[in-house]
């Protein structure tokens, strides 16, 4: 039998740079509504403090707890099974 190397980070999230993919996504969201509004500089300052705020809420919680929230709020489904991720009980 053969030793298999077993990657430490498989759920980590994908990176762009050094920023996680969660957080680049913000900042996108208020380049674009900044953009939209001809307020650039006033969203991109706020981008920076609410990317601050939301990595630091981030590092702060367990690996994986954006999607774990999706899946709790409803916002995607687990599987075909669960398509509901608000039912808390399921008795078949």
């Amino acid at each position: 039998m053969q030793a298999v190397r077993m990657p430490n980070h498989v759920d980590d999230t994908q990176q762009i740079l050094f920023w996680d993919v969660e957080e680049v996504a913000v900042a996108a969201m208020f380049f674009i509504v900044g953009y939209v509004m001809r307020e650039l500089t006033i969203c991109v300052v706020l981008s920076v403090g609410v990317v601050y705020l939301f990595s630091g809420w981030k590092n702060n919680q367990l690996n994986g707890v954006l999607p774990h929230m999706s899946y709790q709020f409803g916002w995607w489904r687990l599987n075909d099974v669960f398509r509901n991720g608000n039912i808390k009980e399921w008795i078949s």
